[in-house]
């Protein structure tokens, strides 16, 4: 019997959370590819955002206050918040640098 891996998300911002959230976006036979989508969904949404801010820590705020958090529905395997404050100073880095 094979197991779907299911990705939600969220609205950081949707502090009332209305019809809309949370809600299905994907679905996946693994893990592994659940989480390589949520981090190629997060890098895209990041880098738009290092865009127009002055710092990692400016886009990481940012993030936290109007991004998408993914999460793979019934586990704790990833965390949109964790990823992002890992990966918001390269992120801002290279983007900036586009």
């Amino acid at each position: 019997m094979n197991q779907i891996v299911e990705v939600w998300c969220e609205d950081n911002y949707d502090f009332m959370k209305g019809e809309s959230y949370p809600c299905k976006v994907a679905e996946f036979s693994t893990t592994e590819e659940a989480v390589v989508y949520m981090c190629d969904k997060l890098d895209e949404q990041l880098c738009r955002l290092a865009k127009i801010v002055a710092s990692a820590e400016e886009l990481l705020r940012g993030y936290k206050y109007g991004g998408t958090d993914y999460y793979i529905k019934g586990s704790l395997l990833f965390s949109s918040w964790k990823y992002a404050e890992q990966a918001a100073q390269k992120i801002f880095d290279e983007c900036r640098e586009k």
